[in-house]
């Protein structure tokens, strides 16, 4: 009634071809988990990169803030060897800033925007650094030049400033605060102006096209004998 099969030629091959294929399976995911594993890596790498150097660039725009409140005129972007060559109402591209005074192009270009809107003689963004009511500060650049070759690429990194300047003076108190306004040899105000500034990287231009925003809130104590620290 039962017929039973004792041929069991083949099986070895169908055993052999399972094993192979769940071996394929896994080689796959390893393959796959490998590749997403570099591509996070890349891609961390990238982000970290461009927010170190976007904080390098706010390093560098906060100084913009101490030399107008200084200079306290339209100049200021002059004294920095940045000029506005074109005529277009901004500072020229090529403008290098000696930010660390030490006689040496830092390898950072910062591009502000010295519009005269009501024509007084003061830029609008010196007017806003100084308080002036009704007036905010243009946006600015900051373009750190990662390969020295003058030429704007993806191996710089660029940053868009705006700065906003907080109303009115904190009231400062303290000795610390009299050393810092210097106390000695002159009258303490005993003032700090606060700026808030933020930082956006452009992507075009950073790796990856990976951006980054960074705030921060730069005050200016101001110093007896004009100025601040």
């Amino acid at each position: 009634m039962f017929t039973f099969i004792n041929n069991e030629k083949g099986v070895v091959l169908v055993i052999a071809l399972m094993i192979l294929a769940l071996l394929t399976v896994l080689s796959l995911t390893a393959v796959l988990t490998t590749t997403t594993d570099m591509e996070i890596s890349t891609n961390y790498r990238a982000s970290q990169s461009t927010f170190y150097n976007n904080e390098g660039s706010m390093d560098i725009a906060a100084g913009t803030v101490r030399r107008t409140i200084e200079l306290k005129n339209s100049t200021f972007a002059g004294s920095l060897g940045i000029l506005d060559t074109n005529d277009d109402g901004r500072t020229a591209n090529n403008g290098i800033s000696d930010t660390d005074e030490a006689g040496t192009d830092p390898l950072a270009v910062i591009n502000i925007p010295i519009t005269d809107t009501d024509g007084n003689g003061t830029a609008d963004f010196a007017e806003a650094i100084m308080g002036v009511e009704g007036v905010s500060a243009p946006q600015f650049t900051v373009r750190v030049d990662l390969n020295n070759n003058g030429a704007i690429d993806r191996g710089d990194i660029s940053t868009t400033v705006t700065t906003t300047r907080r109303n009115p003076p904190v009231q400062l108190k303290g000795f610390s605060t009299g050393f810092a306004t210097g106390y000695e040899g002159g009258a303490m105000t005993g003032r700090g102006i606060d700026f808030t500034m933020t930082g956006d990287t452009d992507s075009a231009v950073a790796e990856r096209n990976s951006q980054s925003s960074i705030q921060l809130v730069y005050r200016c104590i101001e110093r007896s004998g004009g100025g601040c620290l």
